[in-house]
């Protein structure tokens, strides 16, 4: 990883547009000339670049995204709820364990991980969490 930090080139950039068409996406950016890194003018037209990106709000500040964040609490608050007793309870389960693979069968995941891509897993789990909050009333 230090090889590829020693070797990147930093600038700020805005998004023009962007396309898609047979070969791929085509991301077009406009870079300041101020910030435009000089090696970028030298290489060749088809020189392959790694490239990572961080959405930036007006204050210079990452923007995170809203619902990433809402998808990581969803799977940290399943990990929690399984941990409780009394939510084992309500899953007519005895261990933390078997309040995992309970969700899991109930979700029809394999694991939280798939709460990323799979929205209905999403909503199982939601309102599963809904009814214990009823039952615990």
């Amino acid at each position: 990883m230090s090889e590829v930090r020693s070797n990147a080139m930093n600038f700020e950039a805005v998004k023009v547009s962007m396309q898609q068409n047979k070969d791929g996406v085509m991301l077009r950016l406009a870079v300041h000339p101020n910030d435009c890194p000089s090696d970028l003018h030298t290489d060749w037209v088809g020189s392959r670049y790694m490239v990572a990106m961080v959405k930036l709000n007006d204050q210079d500040e990452i923007e995170t995204r809203q619902n990433e964040q809402a998808i990581q609490r969803l799977i940290s608050s399943c990990g929690l709820l399984c941990r409780e007793a009394d939510f084992q309870s309500f899953l007519g389960v005895d261990s933390e364990d078997a309040a995992i693979q309970r969700v899991r069968e109930q979700c029809g995941i394999k694991s939280r991980s798939e709460f990323r891509d799979n929205i209905l897993a999403r909503e199982s789990f939601i309102r599963i969490r809904e009814e214990y909050k009823q039952w615990k009333k």
